[in-house]
């Protein structure tokens, strides 16, 4: 299978990719790990697979002489130009192993455009994909940040079509840890802390979105990690693996 690890720029994405390959490992998986992003300047992890053998950002910027986010998405548009080529790689085989594809830094530019959804239709193609949306624990302050950030992973679903699921990465610096993990575990309980801190059309809004994230929570549940601590994995494992199982044959 394919575990596309998927989040806004800070969210941790490299940081999880490393310490959850490495679980895996210790744990009897076998594992191979896929850098797609031309912009990393330092990966805490040996790639299988670099696509900065085949582009970088900065190399990007002086052939074309572009900015960071024209020479990310002139990036982009190379990798899917090469993506066939890519995909032969041997890191890519994905029956003998958990692919862990760690995905470009700014979001918005890959996996938000057609992009990465023609790289990612590319591999639907080929076995089960299954996506993990960050949401950077560390700065959800109070329910509107954490409803918003919690809806981009139902978008993300949306636009990629693949089964999405929310992780609070970073659940050590969590500000809130308490009202965090009721929030999460016990959605309809948003309803309360929307009412409490927000008024008008905009908890309105927000309260729509709420049972969006209750419904939708039904299906593939939310889960609270740390990188730095490996807390949350074992059960990061297991919905995956349920994912797996709703979009695959595991047998």
């Amino acid at each position: 299978m394919y575990l596309l690890i998927m989040g806004l720029a800070g969210s941790g994405k490299t940081t999880l990719t490393a310490a959850f390959a490495k679980w895996m490992r210790e744990n009897g998986h076998k594992v191979r790990i896929v850098n797609l992003d031309p912009g990393a300047e330092v990966v805490p992890y040996e790639p299988d697979f670099d696509i900065r053998d085949i582009v970088t950002v900065s190399k990007v910027m002086r052939e074309y002489n572009l900015g960071p986010n024209g020479a990310m998405l002139k990036a982009s548009e190379i990798i899917v130009e090469k993506a066939k080529q890519i995909l032969k790689h041997p890191a890519f085989k994905p029956f003998d192993a958990t692919v862990i594809i760690d995905t470009p830094g700014q979001l918005e530019i890959f996996m938000l455009r057609r992009e990465g959804y023609k790289f990612t239709s590319l591999l639907k193609r080929r076995a089960p994909t299954v996506g993990v949306f960050l949401v950077d624990g560390s700065m959800v302050y109070n329910v509107a940040d954490l409803i918003t950030s919690w809806m981009m992973g139902l978008l993300l679903q949306v636009k990629l079509d693949i089964p999405t699921i929310p992780v609070f990465s970073k659940a050590d610096l969590i500000p809130d840890r308490e009202v965090v993990e009721k929030l999460v575990m016990e959605p309809e309980g948003l309803q309360e802390y929307i009412e409490r801190q927000l008024s008008g059309v905009t908890a309105e809004l927000a309260s729509e979105m709420a049972k969006l994230l209750e419904e939708y929570q039904q299906s593939l549940r939310p889960v609270l990690v740390s990188a730095k601590t490996g807390e949350g994995f074992e059960e990061l494992f297991s919905v995956v693996h349920e994912a797996f199982c709703s979009c695959g044959d595991l047998s």
